[in-house]
């Protein structure tokens, strides 16, 4: 089908059959059954003879329009998975949380920008949960993530990049906001954000975990919803009374009356995930890789 719109456009850019052939040699013979062919799967006309040669009928032009556009994005899409297939592609897609990314890739992107001058990088700032269905999809080359890697390892390959300390966001007018550090142990009377699993999968089951071990207490959640971004999910649970345990990459989130203050306890941290497609990739996604000191194939 492909190939007969092809055709059909052909002949409408030289406004005959015989021109038609001409220009892509082959015989008029064999156009003349082309278009009949598609005639066929249409079901109607979409040319008429004129003394000068042909035109398009009434559906002709419509299929014309659709066809244009159609031919196109096949175009499109067929090119860039042949790069992909070859290895190639002259786009980087990147999926970070926070301000991770500049702390933790900021070299290795300066290094790739200077081998591939002409790459376009894409830089994404999503939740974890967005993360994983874009992976999912094929919309992302490679992810920068805390939360929901157990997920992703049966489908794709990830490494640990960094174990990363905890901080505590505080609301400015906290009784702890004036101190320099906090054990988790101070926290047992204080209500925690409650992080949704869509989102970031597996938070709570963290802030549980930290709680036990290192305060000796259970926490007690409070519901935020679903807030479009970090800085709004903190304020919003300091609106609601609450405190959020979080990565201290965080720390150069700028967040109207709220304050960060790194947790005492050392062992308290968060594993920060590189997350990127099986199978065959790209010649920057590789380079990237190996300036992070990872191995491609994982």
């Amino acid at each position: 089908m492909i190939e007969k719109l092809r055709l059909f456009l052909v002949i409408l850019e030289e406004g005959s059959l015989r021109r038609a052939a001409e220009r892509l040699h082959i015989s008029q013979s064999a156009i003349t059954r082309q278009i009949q062919l598609l005639e066929h799967d249409l079901g109607g006309r979409i040319l008429e003879r004129t003394p000068a040669g042909v035109r398009p009928t009434t559906g002709g032009h419509t299929l014309a329009g659709q066809a244009r556009s159609l031919l196109a994005g096949y175009d499109s899409v067929m090119a860039e998975a042949r790069h992909m297939v070859r290895g190639e592609s002259d786009r980087l897609r990147i999926a970070y949380t926070a301000s991770a990314v500049q702390e933790y890739l900021g070299p290795a992107l300066a290094m790739l920008r200077r081998t591939y001058p002409k790459l376009k990088v894409k830089m994404l700032d999503q939740t974890p949960g967005e993360m994983i269905i874009a992976l999912r999809r094929g919309e992302i080359d490679l992810a920068l993530t805390g939360h929901g890697a157990d997920l992703l390892s049966r489908d794709f390959y990830t490494h640990k990049l960094a174990s990363v300390p905890s901080l505590v966001a505080l609301p400015l007018d906290h009784p702890l906001a004036h101190q320099k550090q906090i054990s988790i142990s101070q926290l047992k009377k204080e209500s925690f954000a409650r992080g949704s699993d869509s989102v970031v999968p597996g938070y709570n089951q963290k802030i549980v975990q930290f709680c036990r071990r290192f305060g000796k207490f259970r926490p007690r959640f409070v519901s935020i919803g679903q807030p479009a971004s970090l800085a709004e999910g903190l304020v919003t649970a300091a609106n609601e009374g609450a405190i959020s345990l979080q990565p201290n990459f965080i720390s150069h989130v700028g967040v109207p009356n709220i304050v960060m203050i790194p947790i005492a306890d050392g062992e308290a941290t968060w594993d920060l995930f590189v997350v990127w497609q099986r199978g065959k990739m790209s010649g920057p996604l590789r380079a990237l890789l190996s300036d992070l000191q990872l191995n491609p194939n994982a």
